[in-house]
């Protein structure tokens, strides 16, 4: 959070700047801040005020002839200090409710069209990262034959989310046996969070004098069916050609390292997992950035919840002069309304 401190007449001149230069993407003049202020001040007396706020940092003159642009310390303190509470219209609400009930049923839909209601009403890239696997409630697993040698592995959480992962098997299994195991290792097991199902598995295991082999075999199974990797992770990105068609991005070079780093999804992953259990809404602002190929764009996410669990992190991402009023509104309510539909899932 920013602590520098701004009098009003400053506040009131960046804040127009900031809104002007968003909304056109352009360098601001005093003449365009006189006409937006609602300080009755002269384009002389706003020019000097401006050249001051420069010298402390908030803004920055591309060339000498040109107007002013905020930097990330401006866009800090305007998200720190000088932006009310957003919210979105009653009306919005409804519509956003009636596109994610449509998918409540399936929740791979449902985090898409999360991902999609953000990427749409903020004009930026829309993330979701998937519920963290190792914070998932197992409520049962199942196995399914691919063939001799594999099969898949198919946790289901409470909440209702899916894991898949394929397992190779040294002795073929038929799809009765598989069944068995599944059931065997859903009532004894289910109900449980991975680490939990890992450490009651390795107990049982180690209990065992003399299991029988079809025993043996499920708790093996069960094993390796568990053992998901701490970093395992994906996201979902819904709207990347969006953020490329911003003119921030026209340069080639950087679209491709930005276009890069949305498609191999790796940063993101780790970037959204850096603020899982943090409160409320974060904005994360130009080179505050962890990643570097992000330094242009910022970020505005909060963590969804199923109970008191939180299951992951959703957020936007798009040029550092995002609408950040309309963007921490829109987050803060996906947030609220998709932690909402997991809670009723888990009744």
């Amino acid at each position: 959070m920013s602590g520098e401190k701004i009098d009003e007449r400053e506040s009131e001149i960046l804040k127009s700047v900031i809104r002007a230069h968003i909304a056109s993407g352009d360098p601001v003049g005093s003449q365009t801040v006189a006409a937006g202020a609602s300080l009755r001040l002269s384009p002389a007396s706003i020019r000097n005020i401006m050249a001051d706020l420069e010298e402390r940092g908030f803004l920055s003159q591309p060339h000498p002839s040109a107007g002013r642009v905020p930097t990330d310390q401006a866009y800090r303190l305007y998200v720190d200090q000088l932006i009310s509470t957003p919210t979105i219209s009653d009306r919005e609400t409804l519509r956003i409710d009636k596109a994610l009930d449509a998918g409540e049923r399936d929740v791979d839909k449902l985090l898409l069209e999360v991902s999609r209601q953000l990427s749409s009403g903020a004009d930026g890239v829309g993330l979701v990262l998937v519920p963290n696997l190792q914070r998932m409630v197992v409520e049962h697993l199942e196995f399914v034959r691919l063939d001799t040698q594999r099969i898949v592995a198919i946790l289901v959480g409470r909440s209702g989310v899916v894991h898949n992962r394929i397992l190779e098997v040294r002795t073929p299994l038929s799809q009765p046996e598989l069944d068995r195991i599944g059931s065997y290792l859903s009532e004894q097991f289910g109900g449980r969070t991975l680490p939990q199902m890992r450490s009651r598995l390795r107990t049982r295991i180690a209990e065992q004098q003399a299991p029988d082999a079809d025993t043996a075999a499920g708790l093996e199974l069960g094993q390796r069916a568990v053992a998901v990797d701490e970093a395992d992770g994906d996201v979902i990105v819904e709207g990347g050609s969006r953020l490329l068609a911003a003119p921030e991005f026209a340069d080639l070079d950087v679209a491709r390292s930005l276009f890069r780093t949305l498609e191999e999804k790796n940063q993101l992953v780790d970037l959204l997992s850096r603020l899982l259990g943090e409160d409320g809404v974060q904005v994360v602002i130009g080179n505050e950035n962890p990643v570097d190929d992000l330094a242009r764009c910022s970020l505005v996410a909060a963590n969804y919840l199923s109970g008191d669990r939180v299951m992951g992190t959703l957020g936007i991402v798009g040029p550092t002069r995002m609408q950040y009023v309309r963007a921490i509104a829109l987050v803060d309510y996906l947030a609220r309304a998709l932690s909402m539909r997991l809670d009723r899932r888990d009744d």
